[in-house]
């Protein structure tokens, strides 16, 4: 049994129910699960942990909506992605965790803007939205990403939300997308020494927590319009955005 305070614990608890959230369509939730680990353990450890917790879920959202998955967009982002880990693996033990996550806050805060801008004034953006280049663009900065800090929500979430795909589509396309990559970045995370038994005992007492959360998003993605939670997404990002730019 991990030696954790009850405190501790209950953070742990609230990380993997926000774990399992993320991947039932709420995908900024998985933010939340990297910072509270990050409360509980060294950030570098807590990335150990996280990793399993998302996996499980991602293997829940495969089951529960790979019949909306769209393929055209699994294409398009995952080559692009594959190169993406490689390269946050490769620079993962030299870069600045707080640079890291103030860059990326500023970076998700653009993206967010550059949504608003197309649900206002779509013929603006046309050109941008419909380029195959954002495909490969968004696949990369996921990659790198996810290897780094499992915080590739916010950038999937602006590409999804710029091809105006239904929410059932999105998360569909989702489950399959984050299966693939996390399985893909276990042996690296190995390497690293990220995994350890100690770790993946953790997560073993932790995966309830999960399975409850991606029960509740579940059944909360049937019940929301699909405008209202587009915008839900909007703003869960914006506040992941902001709070790793003011707390890295």
């Amino acid at each position: 049994m991990p030696d954790l305070s009850a405190h501790a614990w209950w953070l742990g608890l609230a990380a993997a129910l926000c774990a399992g959230l993320s991947k039932s369509g709420f995908g900024p939730f998985g933010l939340l699960t990297v910072i509270l680990m990050a409360e509980i353990l060294p950030a570098r450890e807590s990335t150990g942990v996280v990793l399993p917790l998302l996996i499980f879920a991602d293997l829940l959202a495969v089951r529960s909506f790979q019949e909306h998955a769209s393929w055209p967009a699994l294409r398009a982002l995952l080559p692009a992605t594959g190169v993406g880990i490689i390269t946050g693996w490769w620079i993962m033990p030299a870069i600045p965790s707080e640079f890291f996550g103030r860059t990326l806050g500023w970076i998700i805060l653009c993206l967010i803007g550059v949504i608003i801008v197309q649900r206002l004034r779509p013929q603006l953006l046309a050109t941008i939205t419909t380029h195959p280049l954002l495909g490969m663009g968004c696949g990369w900065a996921a990659g790198v990403t996810t290897m780094i800090a499992n915080a590739a929500g916010p950038i999937t979430a602006f590409y999804f939300l710029s091809q105006r795909y239904s929410k059932m589509v999105m998360v569909g396309t989702g489950g399959w997308f984050y299966c693939a990559i996390n399985i893909s970045k276990l042996p690296f995370s190995w390497e690293l020494g990220l995994l350890n038994g100690k770790s993946l005992l953790l997560d073993l007492i932790l995966l309830p927590g999960v399975l409850v959360g991606f029960c509740l998003g579940h059944a909360f993605l049937k019940r929301i319009p699909q405008n209202v939670f587009e915008w839900l997404l909007i703003l869960m990002a914006a506040a992941a955005a902001l709070r790793m730019i003011l707390v890295s």
